[in-house]
């Protein structure tokens, strides 16, 4: 989006997000934010073959003062783990480093029904701007901290790891949820460890040639 200023640190962070060679965590975000509200752009209306522009939130412009400011809270509907705090938190501040935004909680946190555990409070029409985002990213994420919480508790000693089945350009929010409910990342991508697979057994013509395959492979890489 035009103007938007996304600085994520992670010193603060209790549980830092995985680390990936390609991945841009701001990018994602704006893309979120510019999917929902757009920003003054020529937009293609596919129903009526015309241009039309997008000014932003039309709700919000059409039924909130410009000036007002509003506090709003955090409620929990179900039991489980909250995830997704710190996510949140440079979602506001990348649509308004105004906003006030307070945590009861933090990541990783088990949350009752009913519990308020934050509040952000400044201009109404950037909070509404902000909030879809900011519940659509804690959601998903909180839904898989906490199955990852439960089958990591079901499981101890043992350790429970993910895989690359994640949702497409959440990736590494996926597994950050998963890091955030007691799971072990496990392969980034299909770039950072040798992962022989059925289709690969099949092609190569069975497991012994895959894995002689593999060893020449690193061998002449020096890996």
């Amino acid at each position: 989006m035009a103007g938007l200023e996304t600085r994520i640190s992670f010193e603060s962070m209790v549980i830092k997000p995985p680390s990936h060679p390609t991945y841009d965590l701001t990018a994602i975000i704006k893309l979120a934010l510019s999917e929902d509200v757009g920003d003054q752009v020529a937009n293609p209306c596919i129903l009526s073959r015309k241009t039309v522009p997008i000014v932003g939130d039309v709700t919000c412009l059409a039924t909130i003062p410009d000036d007002m400011e509003v506090e709003a809270h955090f409620l929990a509907k179900e039991d489980g783990i909250i995830a997704g705090i710190a996510l949140a938190e440079t979602v506001f501040n990348g649509v308004d480093p105004s906003l006030k935004v307070e945590w009861s909680q933090k990541d990783g946190d088990y949350v009752h029904k009913g519990l308020k555990f934050g509040k952000v409070h400044g201009r109404a029409h950037n909070i509404v701007r902000a909030e879809r985002v900011v519940l659509n990213f804690m959601q998903c994420m909180s839904g898989i901290a906490t199955q990852t919480k439960a089958m990591a508790d079901a499981a101890h000693p043992a350790l429970i790891l993910e895989t690359r089945k994640t949702a497409p350009g959440l990736r590494l929010v996926d597994k950050w949820a998963v890091l955030i409910g007691g799971g072990r990342n496990h392969i980034m991508g299909l770039f950072d460890m040798v992962l022989i697979k059925d289709n690969h057994i099949s092609i190569a013509g069975g497991v012994t040639k895959a894995l002689q395959s593999v060893d020449s492979y690193l061998e002449k890489r020096n890996l």
